[in-house]
Order: C-alpha cells, then structure tokens, then sequence
C-alpha cells in the first residue's frame, strides 16, 4: 500500500531530525536513543513492504 510507504518514511524523517536536533528538546542520549528506535523501525519495515514480505 502506498500510504504505508509514507508513513515509514515519516518515520526515518522524524528520526533523523530527532537524533540531529534533540540536544535542544531532551537530553543528548534520550534524543539518540528515540531518534534511532524511529529511524530502524521504518528502514525496517519499508524494506519488508518494498520486497514484498509484508505481514
């Protein structure tokens, strides 16, 4: 579905801007530590919807 491929991508986005700009929000090792948990749950799961192994 197109629409899941959004969201995962939504998912790397805030993730990435997490672990970059989280200094200013929480403390440095929470930012880290959320913003790569969001980061590898949508490379993970776009890379099981983009090979087809979907759930």
């Amino acid at each position: 579905m197109k629409t899941n491929r959004i969201i995962y991508l939504l998912f790397i986005l805030a993730g990435a801007i997490i672990m970059a700009s989280g200094e200013q929000l929480i403390r440095k090792e929470y930012a880290m530590c959320i913003g790569i948990i969001l980061l590898m749950f949508g490379i993970y799961k776009s890379s099981k919807t983009s090979t087809g192994t979907e759930e």
